[in-house]
């Protein structure tokens, strides 16, 4: 990819991030296809792997396509994503994540 369509990459990504709602979750492969670019699932992840901590970009709520956390569990990365999605009413168990039967953001539209 040339300098120039990476930028492209990078900045259609990080749109589309910014437009996920409190509450939905996103598969990185699906990430890539909005953004353009279908099959780049992998180099989403590792753009949003380089994000800095601190950053306002919602990339916790980026999962992979078996509706699973990606980090390992117990990691530093695994508990701050899990703990973000559990703030927003997702209840995971293990890595897999799964809508609370109660709760105000189940009205929100979920792909999952």
């Amino acid at each position: 990819m040339t300098n120039q369509a990476m930028e492209h990459f990078k900045s259609q990504v990080f749109l589309i991030l910014s437009e996920t709602l409190t509450g939905e979750c996103i598969s990185y492969g699906e990430v890539a296809k909005r953004a353009g670019f279908p099959g780049y699932a992998r180099q989403v992840g590792q753009l949003l792997k380089k994000l800095p901590k601190d950053t306002k970009l919602p990339w916790h709520r980026v999962v992979n396509a078996q509706k699973r956390i990606s980090f390992a569990e117990n990691t530093d990365a695994y508990l701050r994503q899990r703990t973000k999605l559990e703030e927003e009413g997702w209840l995971i168990v293990g890595t897999k994540l799964t809508l609370q039967e109660k709760g105000p953001l189940n009205k929100a539209a979920q792909p999952y």
